[in-house]
C-alpha cells in the first residue's frame, strides 16, 4: 500500500511538473509570436520612413561668436514598438549634421544601439548618456550632445531618477518601469560655465483614461530643485519632453514650468498657433509639448521647429525645436 501510494504521488508530482512545463512552452511561445508580429509591423512601416531627405536651409544661424544653438527631439526610439528607428535615426543625424547645433538633448533613446548608432554617425559631436540606473538602454532614455567645434566641454553626466513615478506593473505604460528622470552635466568653454539639464517628464495616457498631473507636478518640483540648487548659481539651460501644454487644464505651465526659468519657444509657439506633435499624433498636433528653458541667463533668443511631415514620418512622433542663443555666458 506505502508502495503504492508514492506511486501515485511521484506520478502526481511529474504531471504538475509537465503541466508547469508546457504552461511556460506556451507563455514563451506566445512572447516570441509577439516579438516577431511587432517586428515584422516595424519592418512593415520601414517602406514608408525616406531613406534620403532633400536639402534644407539652415535654421536660425548664428551671426556672431556669442551664440549657443540648442536643439530638443524626442525620437521615439523604442526597440520593436515603435516604426523602424534605425531609418529614422538616420535621417534625425543627417538634419542634425545640417543644422549643426551646438548642444542637442534628446529624449526617447531606448537602446544604447540606437545611441551608439547616432554617435557613429555624427562623430564631430560628443555623446553624453548616464548609466548605472539597472536599465538595458541611456538612463530615462536620454542623450546629450555637444558639438566638438563649438569649444564646450562637457563634464561627466549625472542622470538623477524622478521619486514621483507612475505605478511600476502598468505595463502598457513604460513609464514606471523605464524610470525617468533628468540627466545634468556642465559646459566649460574658457571662463564660461552652464549648467545643462535634459529630462522626460510623465506622459499623461489621457486615451487610457489616467491623470497624472500629480506625478508631472512632483517630478516639475524636482526639476525646480535641480536648476536652483545643483549648479551654484551658474547659468543653465533647460529642455525636453514634458508632456505639458502651456493651456491645458491642469495649469502646470503656469504654475510650475514658468518658475524654471525663462521659456525660450514662446515666439515660434505664438507665431505658428501649433504643437510639438506632428499629424497623425494620438493625440492633438496643437498641442505643444517640447521646452528650451533658460535660468540666470540673459540672452535674446529666437525658436524654430525641425518639422515632420506625418508622425514618424521622417522623423519621429514630436518635431524637434531649435532655438538659438544669442548674448554673452557668464
Amino acid at each position: 500500500m506505502a508502495s503504492h501510494a508514492g506511486s501515485v504521488i511521484r506520478a502526481r508530482r511529474a504531471a504538475t511538473i509537465i503541466d508547469l512545463l508546457a504552461t511556460w512552452s506556451l507563455v514563451c511561445t506566445s512572447f516570441l509570436v509577439v516579438l516577431v508580429m511587432l517586428s515584422l509591423s516595424a519592418c512593415a512601416w520601414r517602406a514608408t520612413v525616406p531613406a534620403g531627405l532633400p536639402a534644407q536651409p539652415t535654421l536660425l544661424p548664428c551671426a556672431d561668436a556669442a551664440c549657443l544653438r540648442v536643439l530638443t527631439w524626442n525620437l521615439h526610439a523604442i526597440p520593436l514598438l515603435s516604426p523602424s528607428p534605425p531609418a529614422r535615426l538616420r535621417n534625425v543625424a543627417a538634419e542634425i549634421r545640417l543644422q549643426q547645433p551646438d548642444l542637442v538633448l534628446l529624449q526617447e533613446v531606448w537602446s544604447h544601439a540606437y545611441a551608439s548608432q547616432l554617435a557613429r554617425a555624427l562623430p564631430e559631436y560628443r555623446l553624453v548618456r548616464g548609466s548605472g540606473c539597472a536599465r538595458p538602454f541611456p538612463c530615462g532614455g536620454l542623450v546629450v550632445l555637444v558639438r566638438n567645434a563649438s569649444g564646450w566641454v562637457a563634464s561627466a553626466p549625472t542622470f538623477v531618477p524622478y521619486a514621483a513615478s507612475a505605478p511600476w506593473y502598468r505595463f502598457r505604460e513604460w513609464d514606471g518601469l523605464v524610470k525617468k528622470g533628468a540627466l545634468l552635466l556642465t559646459l566649460a568653454r574658457g571662463n564660461a560655465t552652464l549648467g545643462v539639464i535634459d529630462t522626460h517628464l510623465q506622459t499623461e495616457y489621457g486615451y487610457l483614461g489616467r491623470d497624472y498631473t500629480e506625478i508631472r507636478r512632483a517630478q516639475l518640483a524636482e526639476v525646480d530643485r535641480l536648476v536652483h540648487t545643483r549648479f551654484e548659481g551658474r547659468p543653465v539651460v533647460l529642455g525636453g519632453d514634458f508632456n505639458t501644454a502651456p493651456d491645458e487644464h491642469s495649469g502646470l505651465y503656469a504654475s510650475q514650468i514658468a518658475r524654471l526659468g525663462e521659456d525660450r519657444t514662446v515666439d515660434e509657439r505664438d507665431a505658428c498657433a501649433c504643437g510639438t506633435r506632428p499629424p497623425g499624433s494620438y493625440r492633438a498636433s496643437s498641442r505643444w509639448l517640447d521646452y528650451v528653458i533658460t535660468s540666470r541667463l540673459p540672452v535674446r533668443a529666437a525658436s524654430t521647429r525641425i518639422v515632420n511631415e506625418w508622425v514618424d514620418r521622417p522623423f519621429s512622433d514630436h518635431d524637434g525645436v531649435l532655438v538659438r542663443l544669442e548674448g554673452e555666458i557668464p
